[in-house]
């Protein structure tokens, strides 16, 4: 597998630069070219803290939906903005273990675009689902 590191966006909570966005995870975004999906591993710390131990349900879905926004953008340059996503948690995602989000382009219908991603822990064992619906933005 070869992964590519993606440009991100420097002002992204998810994927931008702390020297624009204080607040940033900086979490690195990559394209997988062989399996054609996006690739984010993170290890979460305290700052990631919803319930005691545990991830913020809010940031996982934020990096749920990069990974799949991205997914979008590896295949086509333009913008498309999320326009419904649903997650569904499947086990508790543990501060300081490493996991992996993975994002997918399902497909594309004229100016929809219809994604997946997951996250995975160091096992393979799925944590967290997402599916959404995005949509070509319009150019001011």
């Amino acid at each position: 597998m070869s992964l590519k590191v993606l440009p991100g966006t420097p002002s992204c909570f998810v994927c931008g630069d702390r020297r624009e966005n204080i607040r940033s995870l900086e979490l690195d975004i990559c394209w997988d070219e062989e399996g054609k999906h996006t690739s984010i591993s993170f290890i979460p710390d305290n700052s990631w803290s919803g319930y005691e131990g545990i991830v913020h349900g809010g940031i996982l879905a934020a990096i749920l939906d990069d990974a799949m926004a991205w997914a979008i953008k590896a295949l086509d340059d333009r913008t498309y903005v999320t326009a419904k996503m649903n997650v569904t948690f499947k086990r508790p995602v543990q501060l300081h273990r490493h996991y992996s989000a993975s994002g997918f382009l399902d497909r594309k219908e004229e100016r929809r675009a219809y994604t997946s991603a997951l996250i995975q822990d160091e096992d393979g064992n799925t944590c967290v689902e997402a599916e959404a619906v995005f949509v070509l933005a319009k150019v001011i």
